[in-house]
């Protein structure tokens, strides 16, 4: 049995401000605010940019946290666009799309590779609570091109 339109939509707003907070948290470094978006087990799978960037499991995501609470880390700016989230007809399980910015920098280094992003997952409604059990994010083929030639052009 499919949720009412009342329900489904403050279903939606709750699952939209995990979805927000997953990512925003890097801004002031909230690590209890990230740790709350996450399922705490082997069902986490975050899948992101780079050929190597896979994280299988919490305790295996819970070792990312030292990286991005290095001084010399930092989140530039964030922004979640063109959110698309959809509900199981069980009420218990979501999946998202959306464009994401999640600019950072090292050593005071902005990277542009968090510009334009697309921005998956699948959240899961455990003990009353929207959690992520998967994410993943890419760079189109054509930004990354752009980026690189931008990064190429002889200096005038």
């Amino acid at each position: 049995m499919r949720m009412s339109k009342k329900t489904e939509a403050d279903e939606k707003a709750v699952i939209a401000e995990v979805i927000r907070n997953s990512i925003m948290w890097a801004l002031t470094k909230d690590v209890d605010m990230q740790k709350d978006t996450m399922a705490h087990d082997e069902d986490l799978l975050i899948i992101w940019t780079g050929s190597t960037h896979i994280t299988r499991g919490w305790k295996e995501h819970e070792k990312s946290f030292e990286g991005w609470l290095d001084p010399r880390f930092a989140a530039v700016r964030t922004e979640v666009r063109d959110l698309e989230i959809h509900i199981s007809r069980s009420g218990d399980v979501a999946w998202f799309f959306a464009n994401l910015d999640d600019v950072v920098s090292w050593e005071g280094k902005a990277s542009r590779f968090g510009e334009g992003l697309r921005w998956t997952g699948v959240l899961e409604k455990r003990d009353g609570r929207w959690v992520f059990v998967q994410m993943h994010a890419s760079l189109p083929v054509d930004k990354v091109r752009d980026i690189v030639m931008e990064d190429v052009k002889p200096s005038a």
